[in-house]
């Protein structure tokens, strides 16, 4: 379980104890919320019970009740260090819980066309498989069977519909020009394509396609786009995964050059120093809530919904503040004993940013460019 999914829970019980009503937190992502509050309704003044809260839960810095809502805000350092020190010490599991654990379903797809609402299908056959694993389902032969189709048959019960691409080309078309689009893309930056490696191309390929066919919900008809320009969002998201393990590697490479310090054990590094708006909105609004956006991607799993374009969603706004945080604050200084602390949290923040984009790639079946 994550610390955010903690918090709530804990926030909800504690209401439904000592004021018996039930509450309903919003997630703060998408939207940045830059106070880093948690909130929620509340239909009566319940100032004694907040203070209760505040009083019972460490995290807490201080609250404040509207007139029918309330916000809590968080300790932000306590929160950073927690948040940061799972992710790295989850690593490949984060996000991942036992929700429906021992629940067996089985996803199978009817079309093997050579269209692009065939490859369509596929992806999220493959993503939804990832997805419902990472909430504790077993796939296998028995129990629930889900039909991926773009026919709307009224008798099947778990139907999942997948909407049709259009233009109606063949996938091989479709792949072919992306690669020559991508490549021309490559050329403009480079002034030569050949500067860029086949297998990068081919990542950056997939990853624009994956997040085309996936970011809409699969019941919607979609439109694919001519050509890929600096905008595509598949891309735009690779990018800055990549910029972040460039830090990485550039660190290593100063370290094995002795121009820095090995980076110091997680225990010893002080998160006080990470006060950037930048900085808190990643930890709280994309960090902590990773785990709540994969359940709620397969939260009406059972109604034969899964909701892939949420996790894409996730990723692209996550990518925004990346680069925000990247173009706005060093994360690599001079070694003077004034700059290390920032930039020793600076660079525990970037690994656990690319711990998540890592995990979101594994469901989404998106290879890493580690390098562009």
């Amino acid at each position: 379980m994550s610390v955010f999914i903690d918090i709530c829970e804990s926030i909800r019980l504690f209401f439904r104890t000592h004021a018996n009503i039930e509450i309903n937190i919003s997630t703060p992502t998408i939207d940045p919320n830059e106070n880093g509050h948690i909130r929620f309704y509340l239909k009566r003044n319940l100032e004694p019970v907040l203070k209760m809260l505040a009083e019972n839960l460490d995290a807490i810095d201080h609250y404040h009740q509207f007139l029918d809502y309330a916000s809590i805000w968080l300790k932000t350092d306590l929160w950073t260090d927690s948040v940061i020190k799972q992710i790295l010490t989850q690593g490949s599991r984060y996000g991942s819980n036992n929700l429906c654990q021992n629940t067996e379903i089985l996803v199978v797809a009817d079309e093997c066309d050579d269209s692009v609402t065939s490859l369509r299908i596929s992806l999220l056959k493959n993503a939804f498989q990832n997805l419902a694993v990472w909430n504790g389902y077993i796939i296998g032969n028995n129990g629930l069977k889900f039909l991926l189709s773009k026919k709307n048959n009224s008798n099947l019960t778990n139907l999942v519909i997948c909407g049709n691409v259009v233009p109606n080309i063949t996938s091989k078309e479709y792949k072919q020009q992306k690669h020559d689009d991508i490549s021309k893309m490559c050329a403009s930056r480079t002034d030569n394509s050949s500067d860029y490696p086949i297998d990068i191309i081919s990542k950056l390929c997939h990853s624009s396609i994956v997040y085309e066919l996936l970011c809409t919900r699969h019941n919607k008809v979609i439109r694919v786009q001519h050509a890929t320009s600096n905008k595509d969002k598949g891309i735009f998201i690779m990018y800055n995964y990549s910029r972040l393990c460039q830090v990485l590697a550039v660190y290593e490479k100063n370290y094995t050059d002795n121009y820095y310090r090995a980076l110091p054990d997680i225990e010893d590094i002080n998160f006080k120093v990470l006060q950037k708006t930048e900085e808190w909105i990643l930890i709280f609004n994309y960090l902590s809530v990773f785990p709540s956006i994969i359940q709620e991607c397969t939260k009406y799993l059972s109604s034969a919904h899964i909701g892939v374009y949420k996790l894409c969603s996730f990723l692209v706004e996550m990518s925004s503040c990346v680069s925000s945080f990247y173009h706005k604050h060093n994360i690599l200084m001079d070694p003077l004993p004034h700059f290390l602390p920032l930039m020793y949290a600076r660079l525990y923040l970037v690994k656990a940013l690319i711990q998540v984009y890592e995990n979101a790639f594994h469901i989404l079946g998106i290879e890493a460019a580690r390098e562009i």
